[in-house]
């Protein structure tokens, strides 16, 4: 339970905030969904990158050292090749457990997954909506049935669309991470096979844009076609903001600003590492170990007091009864 609260519980919170924001824009649940999908794959798209160049070392490693693994499991059996194993992994710098960073990829969709699940499946804006071929976003979509047994369409295109791009991403790897991704696609139809058709539509926008960054990947640039890409899309939304009278005041100045920030994001880039060259470089360690710590002081009184007090004063009949208690600690084993 505390894992939840501190990882899982703010993911949801943001993800409340995603799905408000594009409602507002949109007022359609079917669209506040797959904008909630792509929203949540954009901020992740970083990590991303992170686990892309781990993985890509972890292959590089391994491929490095498994000639001589291969000899050594050749030539010796037993505790034998196990001394011999560990102590050529010890000559080369590695130890078996660093192959747990190529798993990286996975490990960072686990918390958006069950905060995407834990959300979604109780959503009641969900319950009764209907949103093209779906009739109940709010239930397993149920298509179409053979015989007694209801087919739903959605969980299915989701897993065929992320094969696909575990195909496109595996391509030219190993047999063993050809699995690993096919096995869990077959995991995730098993999942999500009768889960609510919002959630299925959430996930199958996720691998609908896991399919497209991968293909991306291929290109000989990616960076400049992501940013081709992006800027388009960010013209589109320049023009709804400008064109789309309807639309509400903070909306339209939130989709200005952020086309111009995709728009400028190449001039945004270079002033930052103009200014990092210039001046981060040059700061010394004891000023950012005291800024740090500056800023974690005022973040846990922002936390810890202010956030509680102006709670507490928006809502005082909610807390001036404290009962015959005379400390607060006891709160704490409650």
């Amino acid at each position: 339970m505390f894992l939840y609260y501190i990882i899982i519980s703010p993911l949801k919170q943001l993800l409340e905030i995603f799905y408000i924001l594009f409602y507002e824009f949109t007022y359609s649940e079917g669209f506040s969904v797959i904008g909630l999908s792509f929203i949540v794959t954009l901020c992740c798209l970083p990590l991303y990158v992170i686990a892309e160049s781990w993985q890509e070392k972890e292959r590089n490693i391994q491929t490095l050292l498994a000639p001589g693994v291969k000899r050594i499991k050749q030539t010796f059996r037993g505790d034998e090749q196990y001394m011999m194993l560990a102590t050529f992994y010890r000559q080369h710098l590695y130890h078996p457990i660093m192959a747990l960073r190529s798993s990286f990829g996975l490990l960072i969709q686990i918390p958006f997954f069950i905060a995407a699940y834990s959300y979604l499946s109780n959503l009641q804006e969900l319950q009764g909506v209907s949103f093209f071929f779906i009739k109940d976003m709010g239930t397993a979509d149920a298509l179409f049935s053979v015989g007694r047994f209801p087919v739903n369409v959605l969980p299915i295109a989701m897993t065929v669309i992320n094969c696909v791009a575990g195909a496109v991403y595996a391509k030219g790897h190993g047999i063993k991470e050809k699995i690993q991704i096919f096995a869990m696609a077959a995991i995730f139809l098993v999942l999500l096979y009768n889960s609510p058709a919002g959630l299925v539509l959430y996930w199958t926008m996720n691998n609908l844009l896991s399919l497209v960054k991968n293909i991306f990947y291929k290109f000989k640039h990616p960076v400049r076609v992501l940013y081709a890409v992006s800027a388009l899309c960010a013209v589109f939304l320049l023009a709804v903001a400008i064109f789309f009278t309807h639309i509400k005041p903070e909306m339209r100045a939130m989709l200005t600003v952020t086309a111009v920030t995709v728009i400028l994001s190449p001039l945004i880039v270079r002033l930052l590492r103009a200014f990092t060259d210039t001046y981060i470089k040059n700061i010394s360690g004891t000023f950012l170990a005291a800024s740090f710590l500056l800023s974690a002081g005022i973040l846990v009184l922002l936390t810890g007091f202010t956030v509680p007090s102006m709670l507490m004063e928006s809502e005082p009949d909610n807390f001036c009864f404290v009962d015959s208690y005379s400390s607060p600690f006891i709160f704490l084993f409650i």
